[in-house]
């Protein structure tokens, strides 16, 4: 005992005493290890950031006609308000997601909310359309820190059991940003200046900065390490699985999701005031139909969880493709109602893709999520700066046919081009990926 207390005093007096400091000084020790924020907190957080931040792309499609009007130009020129903010938000992607590998989830997270805030602050203030089209831009580049990041960040941090049901509230938010963003842009065009569709924001995604830095969790667990550790290496890294079978297949699949959104809905408000007559308040009702089916993807993940992403995945095309089939015959028909409702299939369909794909790519590139996630969420919104393009463009009937076909594809896509599982290594230094086949993810 005597001997052991001697070697404890002459070799281990500094790690005695430490914990004796750090009992004793409080103030100073104890603020780094104040007890973790519940995991619900952090998810409650995310998923009304996830309705907030996106709903910037889609406030676009009711406040194009007055951005037409303040500025006096042509629908094509006014459509460039969601465009330019969409195709900078989908390079921004890009960028973040392999930057968030490499500083950790939460100072994205919180520098992007803020940049956000400011941006959305500068284009408000616009003075004419060339600044604020760049303005849209900014913005958009800035918001685009929020979707891959938290998808990453929850894919990281949700307990396995949780995961599928995690993954798709997020989502759910995503997806509820489109109604969000529609219904808020509808009732500023309606009784205030188009303006106010930005500025009150800006305060949101500010106290958004704020609340990402204090209550997310710092790091990125079981992960820095093994990403990629240069530019370089993060292009390495995309490129690898873009010539991967099952990346690739899950990334040219992402591409019609939220182009058809975007379309689909940039018809459906101008079929329904121009040729039937709906008002801002009938509008209103539309959109609010939709956010029904936003329900469907909680519900069938808590339910058909178990049953894998790969069948989740397969099962939003084919619903959200009948909910666009049924809308073109409608439509066809004359039957404004039925488009509404079939609407929400199309809706609910959705709600069902994106978290399954998500869990898709973190079964088939596991080494590389931040990279992986960041090129599927591109294409998510690479198609949806083109969907808005295209529905300012082509006819009603036209669009939808087109959105049929490009989701079905898309389906076929998922079906055969994940049939065989890839196992997806990344060289932390190289960013090369090496594959090996395993089974189906279901």
């Amino acid at each position: 005992m005597t001997t052991a207390a001697t070697g404890a005093a002459r070799h281990g007096a500094p790690r005695r005493r430490r914990p004796d400091v750090s009992s004793s000084s409080s103030s100073s020790s104890s603020a780094p290890s104040r007890p973790p924020v519940p995991f619900s907190v952090q998810l409650a957080l995310l998923v009304a950031m996830a309705f907030a931040i996106p709903a910037q792309l889609y406030l676009a499609i009711p406040v194009a006609d007055r951005v037409q009007a303040a500025f006096g130009v042509d629908a094509a020129s006014a459509a460039w308000t969601g465009a330019a903010f969409s195709f900078a938000y989908a390079l921004g992607f890009l960028v973040f997601g392999p930057l968030s590998d490499r500083v950790g989830r939460r100072p994205v997270l919180a520098g992007g909310a803020l940049a956000t805030a400011l941006t959305t602050a500068l284009t408000a203030a616009a003075p004419g359309l060339g600044w604020f089209l760049a303005g849209r831009a900014l913005q958009g580049f800035a918001a685009a820190t929020f979707a891959p990041v938290a998808l990453a960040y929850v894919t990281e941090r949700a307990p396995a059991a949780r995961r599928p049901v995690a993954l798709s509230l997020l989502t759910t938010g995503l997806l509820g940003a489109g109604i969000a963003g529609q219904v808020f842009g509808q009732l500023v065009t309606e009784y205030a200046d188009w303006r106010a569709a930005f500025w009150p924001a800006a305060p949101v995604y500010a106290a958004a900065a704020v609340a990402f830095r204090r209550l997310l969790a710092p790091g990125t667990p079981g992960h820095a390490a093994a990403g990629p550790g240069s530019a370089r290496a993060v292009a390495a890294t995309a490129f690898a699985l873009l010539r991967t079978p099952g990346p690739a297949a899950v990334f040219a699949a992402a591409l019609p999701v939220f182009g058809s959104f975007v379309a689909f809905y940039a018809v459906l408000e101008r079929e329904l005031r121009l040729t039937y007559g709906f008002d801002a308040n009938g509008l209103l009702l539309a959109q609010a139909a939709g956010a029904v089916g936003l329900l469907a993807g909680p519900l069938v993940n808590r339910r058909f969880g178990a049953a894998g992403p790969r069948a989740l995945a397969l099962a939003g095309y084919l619903t959200a493709a009948s909910g666009l089939l049924l809308a073109l015959a409608a439509g066809t028909a004359a039957l404004p109602g039925a488009m509404i409702g079939a609407g929400a299939l199309f809706v609910a369909g959705t709600g069902l893709i994106v978290p399954g794909t998500v869990g898709l790519l973190h079964q088939l590139a596991p080494h590389a999520r931040g990279t992986a996630g960041a090129v599927n969420t591109f294409a998510l919104f690479a198609g949806a700066s083109a969907g808005q393009l295209a529905a300012a463009r082509l006819g009603p009937r036209p669009m939808l046919a087109v959105l049929v076909a490009a989701t079905l594809l898309a389906a076929l896509a998922v079906a055969t081009g994940t049939r065989t599982r890839i196992r997806t290594r990344t060289r932390t230094r190289t960013g090369t990926v090496s594959s090996e086949p395993t089974r189906s993810p279901s």
